[in-house]
């Protein structure tokens, strides 16, 4: 509403106006101190960050691997390159490369079409995978087919002259065991019709041990028919004839509508004996659990509609100058040592190291010799501090810039005099320079390093003081930037402390355990004495399985087919095989022969759980047909006679607060206890390095709800909401001002506009009491 004085002629809405602004007037003290709040709530933040970034380049330096790190240099680099992994023993090695590993390759007879019609259709396998050929396929055609199948093969064209072309199938693996397995399935001829096959075949897969034997491709189950798991359109079968290490032969069937354990079956009830078991392997390339069926003391086959073929136990003869390269371990010598690998590059020969093989020993350039040697890298230690170094000087130049005071102008930062920010750098400053508790003197300061305080409160590094620590003395300097421990008994390991263990005392913190850790551990009640009579199934489940724990229902954890025939080491051997089995529990006899499953892991965590598809008796394992359970037990007892919680043989402080014996000064301590038995086991010793301090101080800082910086912008952010709300309680004091303001001038107005009817109204009546001017001289005549 506006309203102008119309009976007074006062502008009112100007002096409402005016009024209104006079009030206003502590609303600009709020407005000031909230504009204070947000700059020093970005000063805040920039700096949270900076701390962060400090923060992290202090954890990098107290990361296990950082002082670590190894580098590898190599005399012959055309021959051999090698990196190491932190923690790798240093040494030098001498390599000689006599052949590389390569990758078989062979080809179909020449065509002089790559698009024209092959004319002939049926299947062909390739590693397991069936490759359908149509007669309207051209090799153009069937190289997408076999590059489709996904058999761990590369199929290309090549046209080495005009109207010559070639199919060529590559392995996409190296090594002997990436040989391709290529056969026709059933009756067909598909590979003399493309030029591949020869005459003649030999075992593929020949088994490495004493007795000999052949062993089939690998595959994913034992229990799924054969032609289905190779995708086969029909299973072929046929009457195999088994070359035994007697010389004599036997006629077997084999029909590949059966599983991999139906086949063995018939082959062992054949032959009389139990030559025949589906074993689990591990792919050596993808390192995935498979089935293989092995044939023990078989020397030789004859063949028929294919089917061992079509196994991978036979393998048909390449046609001459089909096979364009040959499958190749990589052949060497290691310190004098002959060695192969299926591969080039790899890291199982020295632990830790990879090594890469580049060129191999020919003729004309003589041996391929190069000498590896691995040492400490302690140029990218030294540029870790150096980065170090630098974070922190940065946050000392923010600090300063944001609470700087300048005596000439009386300028400040935004910052200047806040106390948070104060201390905040003293304790910066007090953590580079000081001593480290629990160190020897000779070696307990940065400066001793060549790392000191510069005039101006910033870190300066003596690059010679520091690469000559660093090449005398790595694990001393490590010590003085990392958290860092040792235990004085065998049976115990430091692991780690926590962001508040305190530096131990020179006698150390005393480890007593009450109960060790134990694994879990499943012994049968009574021993196998016979011979499986049947096939017996082993189930297992449970927490180190992946699978909820239960005692009751069905087990959905992996499973293992043990064959009848097998004794009782048998058994223990099979389980110990199985790749993913033997990952979780290892198999084992007692000094009664009973079968005992043990877990690898150790605590309350540790269980698993174990169901057979056959009645506990003689002729089977013992475990019978109700779902069995065990579990480990996690160690107890105390660090510094403070509360300790255990998982397994890992034992961690837990003292809340400041009671007991050890008032919680071990709290977050770590050890592994590998005991078996209750008791004392010494004393662990403790430190806390530069930056292991730095990096829990740093976190009480910037934690983002407990942190102090974020505590203060917290603090900042209610301060601006009072301040704000104080401006919101003022306009709303206005804004009822204003209205009785307006009510009063509202009411002054009509007064006035009264008084003056009232005076117009008199002066009108004072008027008509005044004689007019026509009668005022009276009328008549004189006479005289």
């Amino acid at each position: 509403m506006s309203f102008s004085g119309l009976s007074t002629g006062i502008d009112t809405n100007q002096i409402i106006q005016e009024m209104a602004t006079i009030a206003r007037q502590p609303e600009t003290i709020y407005q000031q101190d909230m504009q204070q709040i947000q700059a020093r709530q970005a000063a805040y933040n920039a700096l949270s960050a900076q701390l962060l970034t400090l923060q992290t380049a202090a954890l990098n330096l107290d990361t296990y691997s950082t002082f670590r790190a190894m580098t590898v240099s190599s005399s012959n680099q055309n021959v051999v390159t090698a990196t190491a992994q932190p923690g790798a023993q240093a040494g030098t090695h001498t390599i000689t490369v006599n052949a590389l590993a390569q990758a078989e390759m062979i080809s179909t007879a020449a065509q002089t079409s790559q698009t024209a019609p092959l004319g002939f259709s049926g299947q062909l396998l390739i590693n397991g995978k069936a490759i359908n050929v149509s007669a309207a396929d051209s090799l153009q055609s069937l190289a997408t087919n076999i590059n489709s199948a996904q058999a761990g093969v590369r199929a290309a064209i090549i046209s080495p002259s005009q109207g010559q072309y070639y199919l060529t199938i590559a392995s996409v693996n190296t090594g002997l065991a990436a040989q391709i397995s290529i056969a026709d399935v059933g009756n067909g001829n598909l590979l003399q019709q493309l030029g591949i096959a020869g005459t003649g075949g030999r075992i593929r897969h020949p088994l490495s041990s004493s007795g000999g034997g052949a062993g089939s491709d690998l595959f994913t189950d034992s229990v799924t028919p054969v032609y289905t798991l190779e995708g086969l359109s029909s299973a072929p079968a046929g009457d195999v004839q088994i070359q035994l290490n007697n010389g004599s032969f036997q006629t077997v069937h084999i029909d590949l509508s059966q599983s991999l354990s139906q086949i063995a079956s018939a082959i062992n009830a054949a032959l009389g004996t139990n030559a025949a078991s589906v074993q689990n392997v591990t792919d050596p390339y993808t390192g995935q659990a498979k089935q293989q069926l092995q044939i023990a003391g078989a020397t030789g086959f004859v063949d028929s509609n294919n089917v061992l073929a079509d196994l991978g136990i036979y393998q048909v003869n390449l046609a001459p100058g089909r096979e364009l390269a040959q499958a190749q371990d990589a052949s060497f010598t290691l310190d004098g040592i002959a060695a192969t690998r299926p591969t080039n590059s790899f890291s199982d020969a020295i632990s830790g190291v990879t090594i890469n093989l580049l060129q191999a020993s020919s003729g004309s350039s003589g041996p391929a010799t190069a000498t590896i040697t691995i040492s400490s890298d302690t140029s990218t230690i030294q540029k870790d501090i150096q980065d170090f170094v630098q974070t922190f000087n940065s946050t000392i130049d923010m600090i300063d810039q944001q609470s700087q005071y300048d005596p000439n102008t009386g300028q400040t930062g935004i910052l200047f005099g806040d106390s948070t920010i104060e201390s905040l750098k003293n304790t910066l400053t007090e953590m580079v320079t000081g001593q480290v508790p629990g160190l020897p003197s000779s070696l307990s300061l940065l400066s001793q390093i060549g790392i000191t305080l510069d005039q101006t409160g910033h870190l300066s590094i003596d690059q010679n003081a520091l690469s000559q620590a660093l090449s005398t003395n790595l694990q001393g300097v490590a010590q003085l930037f990392q958290a860092s421990g040792s235990a004085t008994d065998p049976n115990v390991q430091f692991v780690t402390g926590g962001p508040n263990t305190q530096p131990s005392p020179p006698q150390g913190y005393a480890i007593v355990i009450t109960q060790p850790a134990t694994q879990a551990q499943l012994t049968v009640a009574s021993p196998q004495t016979q011979p499986l009579a049947t096939d017996e199934t082993l189930t297992f489940g449970g927490p180190l399985f992946g699978t909820p724990a239960t005692t009751s229902g069905t087990l959905t954890g992996p499973s293992i087919t043990l064959h009848a025939g097998s004794t009782a080491s048998d058994v223990v051997n099979q389980i110990n095989s199985d790749p993913v089995i033997s990952a979780v529990v290892s198999a084992s006899l007692d000094s009664q022969g009973r079968l005992q499953l043990t877990s690898k892991q150790y605590g309350s965590q540790a269980t698993f759980d174990v169901v057979s598809s056959a009645p506990a008796s003689a002729s089977s394992t013992g475990i019978g047909t109700t779902i069995q359970q065990v579990s480990g037990q996690d160690v107890a007892g105390t660090i510094n006679g403070e509360v300790a919680t255990g998982h397994g043989q890992f034992l961690t402080d837990t003292q809340q607060g400041t009671n007991g014996v050890g008032q919680g000064r071990a709290v977050g301590l770590e050890v592994r206890v590998t005991a078996t038995q209750p008791g004392t086991y010494g004393t662990v010793s403790f430190t806390s390095g530069v930056a292991d301090m730095l990096k829990n101080f740093l976190n009480t800082q910037t934690d983002p709800i407990t942190g102090a910086l974020t505590l203060a912008v917290n603090q900042m952010q209610t301060q601006y909401q009072d301040d704000q709300q104080a401006i919101n309680d003022i306009e709303a004091n206005i804004a009822v001002q204003e209205q009785m303001w307006l009510q009063e001038f509202t009411n002054m107005e009509q007064v006035v506009s009264n008084l003056r009817a009232s005076s117009a109204g008199l002066a009108m009546f004072g008027a008509s009491l005044l004689p007019s001017s026509s009668s005022s001289g009276g009328s008549g005549s004189t006479g005289g």
